[in-house]
């Protein structure tokens, strides 16, 4: 019997609780940016409802990609966009309060933002 509470002990050590990552995303509109440190930034989201705010940590030159293919919308030399930076690539900085978004982060560090897209 000793020899399984060894096993036990080394399956659930802290080392090993430390090395599992959960990441979490959520999906919602930007309605506040603040500047947390130099370079860094604190962006909160407003999901649906049903769910609370959710303030996540980005660095300011963080990329943003685009959430939402828009290859199938005919759009003539980009005059009919609703957006004009549809097609810039952009960083955390220059997101706004009312931006859709998607943020994949990890609330293990503080809400990293490890992915962020435009919808």
């Amino acid at each position: 019997m000793p020899a399984f509470f060894l096993i036990l002990a080394l399956l659930f050590s802290p080392a090993q609780q430390a090395s599992a990552r959960h990441l979490l995303a959520v999906r919602g509109e930007v309605v506040g940016i603040k500047t947390q440190s130099k370079g860094m930034l604190l962006i909160t989201v407003r999901p649906s409802k049903e769910f609370a705010e959710v303030t996540i940590l980005a660095r300011e030159n963080d990329l943003v990609g685009n959430g939402v293919s828009r290859e199938d919308r005919l759009d003539l030399l980009g005059l009919l966009a609703e957006d004009s930076r549809e097609d810039e690539i952009i960083t955390a900085a220059e997101l706004n309060a009312g931006d859709k978004v998607s943020v994949i982060y990890d609330p293990g560090q503080q809400n990293r933002a490890l992915e962020i897209y435009l919808r």
